[in-house]
């Protein structure tokens, strides 16, 4: 089985944390492989730190099931959060305004992500992932690819979306 993370299936982090006057030594990515020649991630989270090995950003890469990407540049506040404008059209269910609350914990034994879609005097939209590490073994590889593969995670993100349109939930505008 053919996995790998290719550096052309994300944008140039180094270069837009640069551009943000960030300089980071260390970087640690969460992302999900290439498999069998085909990835999506939804969200790739990098965890940036300085020469010292302090944080100094983290970054949220969102990709969309139209081909699309955004990285957002994220400085948590002391809560842990970050927020940012949302930039780019996600689901066909959302616009594209609001406000993304993003709390992406430092990996360690474990990690937890979330994502929050704010708008005045709502939250239309949470994701959250977590996870545990596990040591890098042939079996788990295997495992990790036949249940978390991009093409997996693609179908269920549409199969979702298709039961919410069947639903009646209404389509906004691209």
């Amino acid at each position: 089985m053919c996995v790998r993370v290719r550096s052309d299936d994300h944008l140039n982090i180094r270069g837009l944390l640069e551009d943000s006057g960030i300089r980071a030594s260390r970087i640690l990515m969460l992302t999900g492989a290439r498999a069998l020649g085909y990835v999506f991630n939804p969200i790739t989270v990098f965890w940036c730190y300085d020469q010292a090995g302090a944080q100094c950003a983290v970054v949220a890469e969102v990709h969309n099931t139209y081909g699309d990407r955004h990285a957002y540049v994220l400085r948590p506040e002391a809560d842990g959060a970050a927020r940012v404008e949302k930039m780019m059209y996600v689901s066909p269910f959302n616009r594209i305004d609001g406000t993304y609350r993003i709390r992406a914990e430092e990996p360690g034994a474990s990690l937890s992500v979330s994502v929050t879609l704010e708008r005045p005097g709502e939250e239309p939209f949470v994701a959250t992932l977590h996870g545990t590490r596990r040591p890098v073994t042939l079996a788990s590889v295997v495992r990790s690819v036949l249940r978390h593969s991009g093409l997996r995670n693609r179908a269920l993100i549409q199969w979702q979306g298709l039961r919410l349109w069947r639903r009646g939930l209404s389509v906004q505008p691209r």
